[in-house]
């Protein structure tokens, strides 16, 4: 993939004015005063490790920082790093405004999108007044609220009247990426950075025992930010991003705290991985504490090898497919968390195969107990289908050792709790897996309901009592 890169005239000469004298560094280090008018990335290539960044209030733009390591950046209140240039002199072109962009190549596209949405896989995002477009793909499909880029020719053709807005581009792909270790980032903004699919504004995937705390992470392509080693992500806003608000892999990683909500503007198929989270090939992960909400797509969801996660104290609600989503992983333990309005998918099936509040599929070792859901288009399910095996430890993913239990279960439809297959797996789940369910309490809306799955039926509640409760 091409990466793009602004340019903007100066951008690479360090200014002189906006930089106190050092001071002592929050960290222990050297410490730099820094304000809007100072080249913040060629700082940070001048100063060394250890360094703490003091950020004054005011918009820094156009700036991909490389920290080195033990680097801290502190933000105060209006402290903003975007990615995005402005821009102004705009024509009308047809049904079309027209302006210039720098850029310095084009980009390809990146993830699978939704039919809705073909576009979604190009990195740059268009914003009037902070509201993103819909990027088209040919000049002839814009309209109003939508958007074209022609690389050719640099110019981006705007369905909707620019005078008296502001409107920038995302260009720049990363806010902090690099391989630094014990980096502290906190009380910032982050915004409009054009990162890929899969890739992060804030990039710690080639990072260790970086700290991210209590910044605003919004209105970027991909990944808001995309965990490395050993990362704690605190208190956070991740909200409003293209893709998703974090995700990523990596070993010991903490989320905790965060509101992580509204992300997928750019309309990926949340099938492939959009939503408000999704963490692969992790170990000791542990998500508490966080409110994700109102995400096209899942709300927190683990998907490939996954080992030794734990999944407390989070509130989800409002989002697409599932609240909690653990998908051919191995041991976790999901507990004490509230799960409501969750799984409602937009193609209108409702089958525990498209959305549920709690969804295991094809992964082992798994205890869910003392959790509230309530509403979802179905409850707490586990999905047993041919999903092939792991490649590192030579066995396949399945659903063995799934314990069930002490929930509160609250259903108006759908399933509340089971255990679905699909046609070309046995009845080994039911039957020799040791997976169990006990001490739910299910509110039905009709308590004759056929409300629960198992061995490929569905059954009442007095049937999921007197059979798998007893197993």
């Amino acid at each position: 993939m091409t990466r793009l890169v602004a340019v903007v005239a100066g951008f690479v000469v360090l200014c002189s004015v906006g930089v106190t004298a050092p001071a002592f560094g929050a960290g222990g280090g050297r410490g730099i005063e820094v304000k809007p008018e100072s080249n913040l990335a060629a700082l940070v290539q001048q100063q060394p490790p250890g360094t703490t960044f003091q950020i004054k209030a005011g918009t820094y733009r156009m700036q991909s920082l490389q920290p080195k390591s033990g680097d801290a950046f502190v933000g105060e209140s209006g402290a903003v790093l975007s990615g995005a240039q402005t821009l102004t002199g705009f024509s009308q072109s047809g049904q079309a405004w027209t302006a210039k962009v720098q850029l310095t190549g084009s980009a390809s596209p990146h993830g699978t999108c939704a039919d809705d949405h073909p576009a979604c896989g190009y990195p740059e995002d268009l914003f009037v007044d902070d509201t993103p477009l819909e990027r088209v793909g040919s000049e002839g499909e814009v309209g109003p609220g939508k958007w074209y880029l022609d690389y050719g020719s640099q110019t981006a053709y705007v369905g909707t009247d620019p005078q008296g807005h502001r409107v920038e581009i995302s260009v720049i792909p990363h806010a902090f990426s690099g391989q630094a270790q014990n980096v502290h980032i906190e009380g910032l903004t982050i915004e409009k950075y054009a990162c890929p699919a899969q890739d992060g504004a804030v990039d710690g995937k080639q990072s260790s025992n970086w700290v991210v705390q209590n910044n605003v992470i919004e209105l970027n392509h991909g990944i808001g930010l995309r965990v490395g080693n050993g990362m704690q992500v605190l208190n956070n806003k991740l909200v409003h991003n293209g893709q998703m608000g974090v995700g990523g892999g990596g070993s010991n990683v903490l989320v905790d705290g965060n509101e992580i909500a509204f992300n997928n503007y750019a309309g990926f198929r949340f099938s492939w991985e959009a939503g408000g989270s999704k963490f692969v090939f992790t170990k000791g992960l542990i998500i508490r504490n966080n409110n994700a909400h109102d995400n096209l797509g899942p709300g927190l969801w683990t998907d490939i090898e996954n080992d030794g996660v734990l999944y407390e104290h989070n509130h989800t609600s409002h989002n697409q497919e599932a609240g909690i989503f653990h998908e051919i992983s191995y041991k976790g333990v999901i507990r004490n968390n509230v799960v409501e309005d969750d799984g409602f998918n937009p193609n209108g099936k409702t089958a525990p195969w498209y959305g549920a509040g709690i969804i295991v599929t094809a992964s082992e070792d798994v205890e869910i107990y003392g959790n509230t859901v309530t509403n979802c288009m179905n409850g707490i399910v586990a999905l047993q289908t041919d999903r092939g095996g792991s490649k590192q430890r030579g066995t396949p993913y399945i659903v063995r050792n799934l314990y069930v239990h002490d929930n509160v279960i609250t259903q108006n439809q759908g399933i509340a709790a089971g255990i679905m297959r699909s046609g070309s797996t046995g009845d080994a789940v039911y039957n020799q897996w040791n997976n169990r369910f006990a001490n739910n309490q299910f509110h039905l809306a009709d308590e004759h309901a056929k409300a629960f799955a198992w061995r490929g039926t569905t059954i009442s509640h007095d049937e999921w009592t007197a059979t798998v409760n007893k197993r």
